[in-house]
């Protein structure tokens, strides 16, 4: 009588070790020793050879899988591989655990000293590394990890956040097949579709502006935080960018600030009166312009966050963030008529897509376009003459 579910479930230890064979997959049985330990083990013949090879424990591996697994190694054996060996050559290949640590200490430290990789981008992929990658993923073997695996890892994740660990998924498996872990266009996170995000609009109104100002007055806390929070939203330079910058990268008299390192390289920038005479008035405590607690570093960005956060509330403003600023900049500069190519340089992205996004959300001007166009065709329509165009 063959193997069932129940006759694997109900087997027991005898005094010495036994094999009960299954009827439906020739080769394949359960093992069960004296201590009751209960296992799928198969027997096949290569090379003249008789092997037996150990499916897996009944606790970790059903019957039906135990004949799934038996017969696919009988194909393997037809196709001349021996499924031992294979197992054992699986063995040498690192886990996704150990290939993290190779990642981190040759891609992105090399990476690193090229000037490709900040030392924001470093930490945040060391971040997703321990949050994600290395506990979703770090005991499977490099090969062995599924599309399937990394879409179980990004579902309980914000949009975003997928997005950002998808990306770095897949650059980590670029490398593996490089170093020939994985076999070449094998990448399990190439084939998977990138959440949808939904951007993020907030601007400040003229009257938050006028709130947060004045809060920022009142607040006792530390100076180079609210210099910085002032600069942003002064400037639209990103955060990280201005708690970057040195005292020899200030330009006063030219009115311009040169920003060494940025997502687009090396970049000048111009600085409106309002920020030079912040700048002008600020005492020079070290090399830089927004000093940390120490003085040897610049202020840590989560020291400006909380005093913007603090800000906010002491003015009654509501769902604001630091990256706000910058955008309330973008919004009112693409009101007034901005281009597209001239708000892309004043934004530091290499292209125009971001800037076109501010330019349909301003809506002004193309609110001011539509009219005039309508009305000098509503005029044409209504037999007078003119250029068409509203004059």
């Amino acid at each position: 009588m063959g193997l069932t579910a129940k006759r694997v479930r109900d087997a027991k230890p005898s005094d010495k070790t036994r094999i009960d064979w299954d009827d439906e997959v020739k080769g394949l049985g359960l093992r069960i020793t004296p201590r009751g330990a209960k296992a799928f083990i198969f027997n096949y013949r290569i090379d003249g050879v008789s092997r037996r090879m150990t499916l897996g424990r009944t606790s970790e591996l059903s019957l039906a899988d135990a004949r799934s697994q038996a017969t696919a190694t009988m194909q393997a054996v037809r196709a001349g591989q021996d499924p031992i060996e294979m197992q054992r050559n699986r063995k040498t290949i690192p886990t996704v655990s150990e290939a993290l640590g190779r990642f981190q200490t040759d891609y992105m430290a090399k990476r690193a000293a090229l000037g490709r990789l900040s030392d924001k981008t470093i930490r945040e992929y060391k971040r997703q590394i321990e949050r994600h990658l290395r506990p979703a993923l770090g005991r499977k073997r490099v090969r062995d990890v599924t599309q399937k695996d990394v879409e179980r890892m990004l579902d309980p994740l914000a949009p975003i956040l997928a997005n950002r660990v998808r990306a770095l998924a897949s650059k980590f498996f670029r490398c593996c097949e490089d170093w020939e872990m994985r076999p070449q266009n094998s990448n399990p996170a190439r084939g998977i579709e990138k959440a949808v995000e939904e951007p993020r609009d907030r601007t400040l109104s003229a009257e938050e502006l006028g709130a947060l100002g004045r809060a920022l007055s009142e607040l006792d806390e530390n100076e180079a935080a609210i210099l910085a929070i002032r600069l942003a939203a002064l400037t639209g330079l990103r955060i990280g960018e201005i708690r970057s910058m040195r005292w020899e990268d200030i330009k006063l008299q030219s009115g311009q600030v040169v920003l060494p390192k940025t997502k687009t390289g090396r970049r000048v920038h111009t600085l409106p009166a309002a920020a030079i005479s912040l700048l002008t008035d600020t005492k020079k405590l070290n090399a830089w312009v927004i000093p940390g607690r120490n003085l040897d570093t610049p202020l840590d960005v989560r020291w400006i966050r909380r005093v913007f956060e603090r800000a906010c509330r002491v003015a009654g403003i509501e769902g604001a963030r630091l990256h706000d600023l910058r955008r309330t900049v973008m919004t009112q500069a693409a009101s007034i008529g901005v281009g597209a190519h001239l708000l892309r340089d004043m934004l530091g992205h290499k292209t125009t897509a971001m800037a076109d996004r501010y330019i349909r959300n301003a809506g002004q001007p193309l609110t001011e376009l539509r009219e005039r166009v309508g009305a000098g065709i509503a005029a044409n329509m209504a037999g007078k003459t003119g250029n068409g165009h509203g004059n």
